[in-house]
């Protein structure tokens, strides 16, 4: 039986790719050049520019091949292939990135410096924002116990007074994730607000790996489960927490 987390990612990829190779398809097959951006608004002599030069014929090239690879992406998804899609997303949006600025050397001669520098720095911004929460989204969030309060730290992180803690509980196996509805998630790596099956709807994971145990702690108002890449840290961090708490 298919899980919900795995119908969700082929409802979710597979519009991904109805539309985006619909778009390639229209672009490449049907010459609809109108649907690629600010191209129906230039003036008629640019157009012609732009078809002379291969600007058209450039970015065709482009879609068609970053569409290969995002159809690649969801058969890795698909399949149980270590970090197969995280490599293969990532190196679809490397290639993109760099293809729109590649693309701009077919530009109108008197706009392609600008629009090499504009995509350039896009791009290489885009970039740099997904490298540094893919490095925040791997960091270990610390967790830090005192009488007082109990605390995540770092990305995500929440501090709870050690009162409002009602349950404290070690789980053998984590829950079924329906969604994920504002977080991060790649290779095993589960971090921020998911959406998992009943009674654990609308809950906050700091989860480094698939096998158990797992921390759960609910307070008044939230809940999280929590684990390390080694079971002793996790069981560490129960036994404080249970002593801490009483």
């Amino acid at each position: 039986m298919i899980d919900t987390g795995r119908i969700v990612f082929i409802i979710v990829m597979g519009w991904s790719l109805i539309i985006y190779g619909g778009l390639t398809y229209l672009v490449v097959k049907k010459k609809e050049y109108g649907l690629l951006s600010g191209f129906g608004s230039r003036p008629e002599e640019e157009k012609e520019i732009l078809i002379y030069n291969g600007y058209i014929n450039a970015l065709g090239k482009l879609l068609k091949y970053t569409f290969y690879l995002l159809v690649l992406s969801f058969l890795l998804g698909l399949s149980s292939v270590p970090f197969g899609f995280e490599v293969s997303i990532g190196i679809f949006s490397i290639v993109l990135m760099v293809g729109i600025v590649w693309v701009q050397r077919y530009e109108v001669p008197r706009k392609r410096k600008k629009m090499v520098w504009i995509t350039g720095i896009i791009s290489a911004a885009t970039f740099m924002f997904i490298c540094g929460l893919t490095v925040l989204g791997f960091m270990e969030n610390e967790v830090i116990i005192t009488e007082e309060s109990f605390e995540v730290s770092g990305m995500y992180g929440v501090e709870w007074p050690m009162e409002e803690i009602t349950s404290v509980e070690l789980l053998d196996t984590m829950p079924e994730i329906i969604v994920k509805t504002n977080g991060f998630a790649a290779a095993g790596q589960l971090k921020g607000r998911f959406r998992l099956e009943d009674p654990y709807n609308g809950i906050l994971l700091f989860v480094q790996k698939n096998e158990g145990p797992f921390l759960y702690v609910s307070s008044k108002d939230d809940h999280l489960i929590l684990s390390r890449d080694e079971s002793s840290r996790t069981k560490e961090i129960y036994e404080s927490l249970m002593n801490t708490s009483g």
